[in-house]
């Protein structure tokens, strides 16, 4: 299963930052990389919280 996970991991970066790379580089450090794994995590949570308003607005009608 975290097998599993990491190859999730690897796909929603290079899909989400692989075009940041390409575009500046060597530019692109170990620094750098580690700012946007952080950016990925601060991603995921922002998606977590619209999908958690979906999930009560759907609640909610189906309660009415």
């Amino acid at each position: 299963m975290e097998e599993r996970s990491e190859k999730s991991k690897e796909l929603f970066e290079e899909l989400l930052f692989g075009p940041i790379e390409k575009l500046f580089g060597p530019l692109v450090d170990d620094e750098v990389k580690k700012h946007l794994s952080q950016a990925r995590v601060e991603l995921l949570k922002a998606m977590r919280v619209a999908i958690d308003r979906e999930i009560e607005k759907a609640e909610k009608k189906i309660q009415n």
